[in-house]
């Protein structure tokens, strides 16, 4: 199995994922948290530097989410990535 993420720095000490997902129900977030933190644990073995950053960026845009989202992100993925929201 291969593990490629969207951007890795040139010194492929951060490595960056986009996360495009549906997730304006719970539900459908309990699923993109789910699918993210598999391929940030997934990643994490293949990855050069056992030591490297990964940095998932939620790409909501044109979603009508939840005023907390990046609270409830950082609480489900903050112990295995920087999360960041792109709102517009």
């Amino acid at each position: 199995m291969m593990f490629t993420p969207e951007f890795s720095t040139a010194d492929a000490t951060e490595h960056t994922l986009i996360a495009n997902h549906y997730v304006e129900t719970q539900v459908a977030l309990n699923l993109s948290v789910g699918y993210v933190r598999a391929r940030v644990l997934f990643g994490r073995q293949h990855v050069p530097l056992p030591t490297a950053r990964f940095v998932v960026v939620y790409d909501v845009r044109g979603q009508k989410v939840a005023d907390d989202l990046e609270g409830c992100l950082h609480h489900a993925l903050g112990d295995i990535a920087e999360i960041r929201v792109k709102r517009s």
